[in-house]
């Protein structure tokens, strides 16, 4: 895919050692991708021929990334990543010899930070891995703070229904059945949803019962 020498004071120039999982078609420890990433202080923990059960082999051997060196990625390789994004998402690289307009859209989709299309240059590893680290950073923000909205929209939910069942079971205004689960939560040290769930819990068995 590619050919380029490095020489032993421009791997102490970059003075890092980051661990990688690395995918290649073909697993040679002589591949010209294995030994740039060995010639500039990347660590191999784990050399697959394929991504089949991603997920297991990073939780068995952790890295910092996964770099995945092939002609074309093919639908079971973004099928593993897309699982391994949701169950244990870090940075991902891959280097492909060609792309079509649907790999890299499924790239996206799998949570790939970056995609080299027929580019392999050691020298500028430290870049790439840099970029898809602040890629996936941001992505891991973003993917946070929707979580956080989602949660907030299912706990003001959750407290509409309990105020609901209130009002009607105990025949109270809504500001008085907010203010009793409002108390409930002070008294048990609980957030609102909490004890909203619980609370709808209890009155929906009292109803059927």
């Amino acid at each position: 895919m590619f050919s380029n020498k490095t020489t032993s004071s421009e791997n102490q120039s970059l003075g890092f050692c980051e661990d990688i999982i690395l995918v290649e078609d073909h697993v040679e420890s002589d591949s010209i991708l294995s030994k740039a990433l060995g010639d500039f202080n990347y660590r191999i923990v784990k050399h697959l021929p394929h991504c089949n059960n991603l997920h297991n082999i990073v939780q068995q051997s952790p890295a910092n990334y996964i770099v995945i060196g092939v002609e074309i990625p093919n639908e079971e390789t973004f099928a593993e990543l897309a699982l391994l994004h949701d169950l244990l998402p870090m940075p991902v690289v891959i280097f492909s010899e060609k792309h079509t307009t649907e790999a890299i859209q499924n790239a996206v989709k799998a949570g790939v930070t970056a995609f080299i299309v027929d580019d392999i240059q050691p020298k500028r590893f430290k870049s790439i891995f840099a970029v898809a680290q602040a890629r996936f950073a941001q992505a891991q923000a973003q993917r946070k703070e929707l979580n956080k909205v989602k949660e907030r929209l299912e706990a003001r939910k959750l407290l509409e229904k309990a105020k609901g069942l209130l009002m009607i079971q105990k025949n109270l205004s809504e500001d008085d059945a907010y203010k009793a689960i409002r108390k409930m939560a002070m008294d048990k040290g609980q957030t609102l949803s909490v004890v909203s769930r619980n609370l709808i819990d209890v009155l929906d068995f009292l109803a059927i019962n």
